[in-house]
């Protein structure tokens, strides 16, 4: 169908009109497209490599195999139901030694990035399938494809479902580069599944200077600037300052932020505060109960985070060094995901690397109590899966010891040329906060570095850092031929995961019955000899939800279950037995 519009696009709109991105997608066919077409996407729980927490918790996932595999599984279970998607795919650099083979480059100019954006085009089109109505999609990116993935996106979701791009500056160092340009920054598009049933939470406001000075019966406020940039010559009226009779203007080019009316009543409330000798402008009291939200948008830069940071957290995690190169931080995606509005829902990351993503969500969770659960897809190539993201997951939900010193920021103050004459009441700050911490730290540095007045906790003995308790399920992908006898297993092994419904309670060949502590679901592939066996397996007092494959099986099964959400199985495990 893809294909189809492309080609009535081109027939219909006339050349000198025409705009998009083009390239020869059927030059580089994947395997493992193809043998998603032919064969069947199952997902296989490998217990052995399970990962336990509280039982309360919704269980995360760990899908180990090609992420195309992967995410045409998902869209059996997880089709519109997962709310944020973030992915660090390859950047396309030439690297044939890292996760998805980071060289997709031609012979060609052309060459060079098709095979990428063919790679590209078919995970997120699926990718698309997966997310909900109001769910959104960032993707990691360099200079190398951004301008192609932009193109491509916009075709896939559509330009007025884009977002913004963040421009996120991840180093402080510039590197070796022959032309002597340092490249410093790397980019985050963010696109939305329905831009209209999306919107950034933002970050939160600092309130810090809010204070309430004389005393306002209306709360804490911080002095405004009463003038503003637009308006019209009715907003340049004249205000008299009842102190010195002194009449102000507002400057050159700007106009009063409020109209003439308000002046008599905010003068007699004291929401404006007039001085009491001449040469000194008013102010415009702004009050913390006036703020109409407790969240400012989001900057488009971030600098605040970098990739060492990435790095160091590997390096505690595993003794001797970093596994692998350039992990993303997870304050970064932290930041991220923090901008969304919902605390609970599904997040997925089909690039998960060495599982930052996952460790972010874990900490997000203990931090504000959420419930976001996580679905990482991950190949085990050169062993990253199950040697480092497996490990590293398993390191913050039971605990982990880092044995390598850590340092703690316990203060910093910027000097500027107007807090300069503060600096002995800084330094008389840090002696008060040394005594009160040398006995919690093997040693307290003082540092002056970039006008920045800096004291450090440095820990030097091991420090075990608490787990999240959280349970992860490991899944391995597997293609099974249509006709297989493993198939059926294989679609109940998906439903189960649909529903999150994992353990077994009766199986036969042709019904089955898993529970977990919130629900019952049963699978009906055949008409059962007796829909009496199959009500005396289910447990009491479960709510129960009934796949079947059949009309028939439908009608009969809402007659004998008449409490029960029965539904028809997924289409692409329905054809399977009706076909």
């Amino acid at each position: 169908m893809d294909q189809l519009k492309i080609l009535f696009d081109a027939l219909i709109v006339p050349p000198n009109e025409r705009f998009g991105l083009v390239w020869e997608e059927s030059a580089h066919p994947e395997t493992v497209v193809e043998m998603a077409e032919q064969m069947f996407p199952a997902l296989k729980p490998v217990p052995s490599l399970d990962i336990t927490g509280k039982e309360e918790s919704p269980p995360h996932y760990i899908i180990e195999g090609d992420n195309y595999h992967a995410l045409s599984a998902l869209t059996i279970t997880h089709a519109q139901r997962v709310d944020v998607i973030y992915i660090d795919p390859p950047y396309n650099t030439g690297n044939p030694h890292i996760t998805y083979h980071d060289n997709r480059k031609g012979k060609s100019a052309a060459n060079r990035h098709s095979k990428w954006l063919n790679f590209m085009y078919h995970r997120l089109r699926l990718a698309q399938e997966l997310l909900t109505e109001d769910g959104v999609l960032f993707i990691s990116i360099d200079d190398r494809e951004m301008a192609h993935l932009k193109l491509l996106c916009d075709g896939l979701f559509g330009s007025d479902n884009f977002i913004g791009n963040f421009v996120w500056v991840n180093r402080t160092t510039p590197n070796d580069a022959a032309n002597k340009f340092a490249a410093d920054h790397e980019y985050i598009l963010v696109y939305a599944r329905n831009r209209q049933h999306f919107q950034l939470k933002g970050v939160p406001k600092g309130f810090s200077k809010y204070i309430n000075r004389d005393n306002d019966p209306n709360g804490p406020w911080m002095p405004d600037n009463p003038s503003a940039a637009s308006g019209t010559e009715k907003d340049r009226f004249p205000i008299k300052n009842p102190h010195t009779g002194e009449v102000y203007y507002p400057p050159d080019g700007r106009y009063w932020a409020f109209a003439k009316r308000r002046v008599k009543e905010w003068t007699k409330s004291g929401k404006l505060v007039f001085p009491q000798e001449e040469g000194k402008r008013f102010v415009l009291k702004k009050y913390l109960s006036e703020l109409k939200s407790d969240y400012k948008p989001a900057s488009s830069i971030i600098n605040s985070v970098l990739t060492s940071h990435g790095t160091k957290e590997l390096k505690q995690l595993f003794s001797g060094g970093s596994p692998i190169k350039y992990p993303k931080p997870t304050a970064l995606l932290k930041y991220l995901l923090g901008l969304i509005e919902k605390k609970d829902g599904v997040f997925l990351d089909f690039f998960a690397g060495s599982g930052t993503t996952g460790q972010a969500i874990l900490e997000l969770n203990q931090e504000d109590g959420g419930t976001r659960q996580c679905v990482l897809c991950n190949n085990n190539e050169n062993d990253l899966c199950r040697e480092v993201l497996h490990p590293r997951l398993q390191k913050i939900s039971e605990g982990y010891t880092v044995d390598a010193p850590r340092k703690e920021v316990l203060y910093e103050r910027k000097f500027t040329v107007n807090t300069l004459k503060k600096a002995g009441t800084y330094l008389r700050e840090i002696s008060a906060l040394s005594e009160q911490y040398q006995d919690d730290y093997d040693e307290l540095k003082q540092s002056l570095k970039d006008n920045t007045l800096r004291l450090e906790g440095i820990r030097k003995r091991p420090v075990t850092v608490a787990g999240s308790n959280t349970s992860f399920r490991y899944f391995q992908t597997q293609f099974i031929p249509p006709q297989d006898t493993r198939i059926r297993q294989a679609c109940a092994h998906l439903l189960c995961l649909r529903e999150q419904t994992f353990d077994p309670v009766h199986v036969t060949l042709h019904w089955q019955v898993y529970r977990s502590a919130n629900q019952t679901m049963a699978i009906c592939f055949e008409s059962p000899n007796s829909w009496k066996a199959l009500a005396d397996a289910l447990p009491p007092d479960l709510p129960l939800i009934l796949y079947v494959f059949q009309e028939k099986d439908h009608q009969e099964a809402s007659a004998q279950f008449d409490k029960a959400d029965i539904q028809y199985a997924p289409a692409k495990i329905k054809r399977l037995f009706t076909s």
